[in-house]
């Protein structure tokens, strides 16, 4: 598929891509290079907080509910969400509307006027949500494993903690992070539309984000990521007790390979054997031991270095043992050293590539998916990057993947110097029992 690209003389970045289909539903995303990521000590938590504030109001909706009820009338789907190292605000519209939506969209990232009687109630919501974030299990071995896989880079901290509130953040200082990070030249505009790129680029000329702003801001330099991660010679733990969490969450992570790394395409058909109801976990755990409900794997690829994550959720007494038999820690570490060892075999690899291929034919039905992946690999990587549509991501990188390809990954990168462990619960093993069984690792 063609994707076209364009970036206006202040740096505002559009890239956009024809659907396959004659859908009239338009997908709209504007991405914002900030995240966690480029917070510091102070202002940790900001960047949630400004995607939440952005709804608040505009010198013309000045209330939160005028912005709301707009995009309800033009029956449109729209929502935000903060990530590591950038935040996304996202529309789903029928094409006639898509002129709207962006003009609506520039104003509240261009003009949002941070009233505060509206930032102190809404300071008070973010709060709250990430109080019920603290009695999250899944949230908190997530944020657990990241401190350890990720240790010394930019990458560890939390997108957002209630420890980051204990002060609250002050208004000039978010402010301030606001003007900063929101300008133009850290936009980008990607869109999935039957609506021609020349409407979108004249729909986009007209807007807020034709604002111009200084590209070469002193505050953006002297705030950029640390990607200097801490080398790791030998398994890392992290045990977490938390009262009122009988189960056990166990996450065992191993650091892999940065987003431009090929071998990221074996890893991801890897996590595609390892998932869903007849994957490796499924049938080891539930099927064949009656041990979890849910078990899973992700992967997560970043510019420096990417993670390979295994999670289990079990009753606390099955950690280690069933009864006679092996626990599902133990089974997880047999099943890894099984993988080391033997390796997966070519119908494997077939069988995987085949599910592989089926399910990301249905996700690219979706326009959402395809201007999401669109828009990130622009953020990060610029103009210069060579994108491959969604659409042609199979074809490229997973068609040709074979057995080797999948054994190589494992060896390379499932060793004790890359691994984390990580469980949350009430009743956890101790240190000395956990260490004991992980370190059968080969």
């Amino acid at each position: 598929m063609t994707i076209h690209t364009h970036t206006f003389e202040n740096g505002f970045k559009i890239i956009y891509e024809k659907p396959k289909n004659n859908s009239p539903l338009s997908s709209v995303q504007l991405f914002c290079d900030v995240g966690s990521v480029n917070e510091y000590d102070g202002i940790r938590g900001a960047s949630h907080f400004i995607e939440h504030m952005c709804f608040k109001g505009t010198k013309q909706f000045p209330k939160s509910k005028d912005i709301l009820l707009t995009f309800d009338k033009f029956g449109a789907d729209f929502n935000a969400y903060t990530e590591k190292r950038m935040t996304c605000y996202h529309i789903k519209c029928n094409k006639e509307h898509i002129d709207d939506c962006i003009q609506l969209l520039s104003d509240m990232l261009m003009n949002s006027i941070f009233n505060k009687t509206e930032y102190k109630k809404e300071y008070e919501v973010v709060i709250e949500e990430n109080i019920r974030n603290e009695n999250d299990a899944d949230v908190i071995i997530d944020e657990n494993m990241d401190i350890l896989l990720y240790k010394g880079s930019s990458y560890e901290f939390y997108i957002d903690n209630i420890i980051f509130h204990k002060k609250p953040l002050k208004y000039d200082d978010v402010l301030n992070y606001y003007k900063n990070f929101y300008i133009p030249s850290r936009f980008v505009l990607s869109i999935v539309s039957n609506n021609s790129f020349d409407n979108i680029k004249t729909f986009v000329k007209k807007s807020f984000f034709m604002k111009q702003c200084n590209p070469n801001n002193p505050f953006l330099l002297k705030h950029s990521i640390n990607l200097n991660i801490t080398p790791q010679y030998e398994i890392q733990y992290n045990l977490h007790k938390k009262v009122g969490i009988i189960t056990n969450l166990i996450s065992i992570g191993f650091r892999t390979c940065n987003d431009l790394c090929s071998d990221k395409y074996a890893l991801k058909l890897l996590n595609t054997m390892f998932n869903g109801l007849s994957g490796k976990l499924a049938i080891l755990l539930r099927e064949d031991n009656g041990l979890t409900y849910t078990s899973s794997s992700s992967v997560n690829f970043y510019e420096h270095i990417g993670d390979f994550v295994i999670s289990a959720e079990t009753d606390s007494k099955k950690l280690l043992k069933n009864g006679n038999k092996k626990g599902v820690l133990p089974l997880i570490i047999d099943l890894l050293n099984d993988l080391i060892k033997n390796g997966v075999t070519e119908k494997e690899v077939e069988f995987a590539k085949k599910t592989k291929q089926e399910k990301m034919n249905i996700k690219r039905e979706d326009s959402y998916n395809l201007a999401e992946h669109n828009g990130k690999e622009i953020l990060i990587y610029g103009d210069n990057h060579k994108i491959v549509s969604y659409v042609d991501i199979f074809e490229t990188f997973y068609k040709q993947l074979n057995k080797t390809h999948i054994n190589n990954v494992i060896k390379k990168y499932f060793k004790p110097e890359n691994m984390s462990i990580c469980v949350v619960g009430e009743n956890i093993p101790s240190l000395n029992i956990i260490k004991n069984e992980c370190e059968k690792i080969m």
